[in-house]
């Protein structure tokens, strides 16, 4: 069995059972790959046609992306500091808080045109993300913030990036692709493990509990079994569906990978700064590194 996307006219992902891979068509004879896929899905194809995805989307800016790495002093992950984190926490904020607002538009359009299946895992995601942004909010008091007065002023481009696509895809003509947003994210946060909450924490001040929303939204949470849900969730639709969502998986994994959306901390510090609580003592030590990889800010 055989799955597939076409990414463009020059670019289709193919997923077998076991791999994916990137099919460029011939400018002569018979494209096996020229039309659209039909048929039945699997949870094998299906798990590989997403990955394949989420592949392509990263190999469109390897370029670009290797240029910064190569730029960068060490493959350690970057520590950053209190204001750092607090930008970063924004970006959680708002693409959480994104999950909470439109996930229920997205249950009422699948229940209102008898779609069960999805309106099953709407209402699963509802539950299982309920009360996430409130972790950001606790994580930037814990900081020293005032927590809603910086979300308010401050949404990083990434995150702006990511709650736009969320919204077109939930109130547009075919809201399926949510399912491959939702994907996207979980199964790049799965690449945030714990060298990465070490860094972070050891950047912070001492005693400060301020990485519960990463936690959640990483391979130290319950993302993994999140990311197989959606797999098997897809696999179950039909070839438009399933397409529709891989189109979105790969949609969400471009924002992720895209440099020109990186955070932009360092003209952000101002704002960031005057939403310090002016009773605490400023505790900002600040390990600016503008390479640093994006962090998704997962539902």
């Amino acid at each position: 069995m055989l799955e597939w996307l076409e990414i463009s006219t020059e670019l289709t992902v193919v997923a077998t059972a076991t791999r994916a891979f990137l099919h460029v068509p011939q400018g002569f004879g018979a494209d096996p790959f020229g039309a659209p896929m039909r048929g039945d899905g699997a949870p094998e194809t299906t798990h590989w046609l997403l990955e394949g995805a989420i592949a392509a989307a990263g190999r469109a800016f390897h370029a670009q992306r290797n240029a910064i790495s190569s730029a960068a002093s060490s493959n350690e992950p970057a520590r950053v500091g209190t204001a750092q984190w607090a930008y970063r926490l924004a970006g959680y904020f708002h693409t959480t808080d994104a999950t909470r607002r439109l996930l229920p538009v997205v249950l009422r359009r699948f229940t209102e045109s008898g779609q069960r299946v999805l309106a099953s895992w709407a209402e699963q995601k509802i539950s299982e993300e309920a009360g996430h942004e409130q972790l950001a909010l606790r994580d930037l008091s814990e900081l020293g913030y005032r927590a809603h007065g910086l979300v308010s002023a401050l949404v990083p481009p990434r995150a702006a990036a990511w709650v736009a696509l969320f919204e077109q895809l939930a109130k547009g003509e075919g809201p399926a692709g949510c399912i491959g947003y939702a994907h996207a994210l979980e199964r790049l946060a799965l690449l945030r493990g714990p060298a990465e909450v070490r860094a972070i924490e050891q950047g912070l001040p001492p005693g400060v509990n301020a990485t519960r929303c990463l936690r959640v939204h990483s391979a130290l949470g319950s993302d993994s079994r999140h990311v197989r849900s959606n797999v098997t969730t897809t696999a179950a639709l039909s070839a438009d569906e399933r397409r529709a969502i891989a189109k979105a998986c790969y949609l969400t994994a471009r924002i992720y990978f895209d440099p020109a959306l990186d955070d932009d901390f360092l003209s952000a510090r101002a704002k960031v700064l005057a939403f310090r609580e002016t009773s605490r003592p400023s505790q900002d030590i600040c390990h600016d590194n503008p390479y640093e990889n994006p962090t998704p800010n997962s539902n």
